[in-house]
């Protein structure tokens, strides 16, 4: 890594880059003593312990909702507390996405996100592109608080809720809830039967489900005092996956900065003066948060 700069002036060729065996062998790399070696690995086995606790954490959190379902609804594959069931067309407006013509000028980067499979974090919605308002007229778009489901391809089951009001992809169908005390409740009623989602799609080159199958679906509905309590208790566990997230981040630019360290030979000369130390004080930190 510290040498990159060097392997890149010692690579010839025009069509790509390479550098030779003989080359290669010559480079010299800082080797510090066995015992820094030593005191390396030790830090950096620390720093690495520290992301696992924060990955174990994340993995915890992740099953809280499921739990807390569950606990007030019973299992919605089985409707074990024989709530009364109902069609998702009855429920939502259920919208097939569609994308804008690419040809035309002035259809993306806009103000408006644009959702595809890959954007469908289980959760809230995380997207990577955006569509004008001229290119929202050439989708289709939903309200924020509205439940995603990827119904084509191998993500088929996929799912998410839109943050803002959204245009999304062809390969998406979307409930626009009528009620809106169902956003939270509807996208969790639709993960417990994400297995049924995939097992209803018919498969010729790839499973699909179309819109009128997934609009007939079904799941229970619970009164709604009981789905607001739940929206409640959805948005203080959301706002704890967005501190994990934001303590995530944190905590691998810190590991790589450990690394960069590490591979420079100065983490343990930083370690003596203390500014190493600090770095690990500050993930432990990150790692409990």
């Amino acid at each position: 890594m510290t040498q990159k700069s060097e392997l890149d002036r010692r690579s010839t060729g025009s069509t790509f880059k390479a550098i030779s065996t003989p080359n290669l062998k010559s480079l010299s790399i800082p080797l510090p003593p066995l015992p820094e070696q030593d005191r390396i690995v030790e830090i950096l086995d620390q720093a690495d312990a520290l992301r696992q606790q924060r990955r174990n954490a994340d993995d915890l959190s992740q099953r809280l909702l499921p739990a807390l379902f569950n606990e007030i609804f019973g299992d919605g594959q089985t409707n074990s507390k024989g709530w009364p069931l109902e069609n998702l067309q009855k429920l939502g407006r259920v919208v097939t996405g569609s994308t804008p013509p690419s040809k035309k000028e002035g259809m993306f980067d806009g103000p408006i996100p644009f959702v595809t499979p890959s954007d469908l974090k289980e959760t809230w919605v995380n997207h990577h592109r955006s569509v004008t308002e001229q290119g929202a007229t050439q989708s289709r778009t939903v309200r924020s608080g509205s439940t995603f489901v990827c119904c084509i391809g191998a993500t088929i089951g996929k799912m998410g809720k839109a943050a803002h009001e959204s245009a999304f992809n062809q390969q998406i169908n979307a409930i626009e809830w009528f009620d809106s005390s169902y956003d939270s409740y509807g996208l969790e009623a639709l993960k417990q039967i994400k297995s049924q989602i995939i097992a209803g799609a018919s498969s010729t080159t790839l499973p699909i489900m179309n819109k009128s199958t997934f609009q007939a679906l079904q799941i229970p509905c619970p009164p709604k005092d009981l789905r607001l309590k739940f929206a409640k208790m959805v948005a203080e566990i959301e706002a704890i996956y967005i501190n994990q997230a934001a303590s995530h981040s944190t905590l691998e630019t810190l590991f790589q900065t450990l690394l960069h360290r590490a591979f420079d030979g100065s983490l343990t000369a930083k370690w003596r003066e203390g500014e190493g130390k600090e770095l690990l004080q500050e993930m432990e930190r990150q790692s409990k948060s």
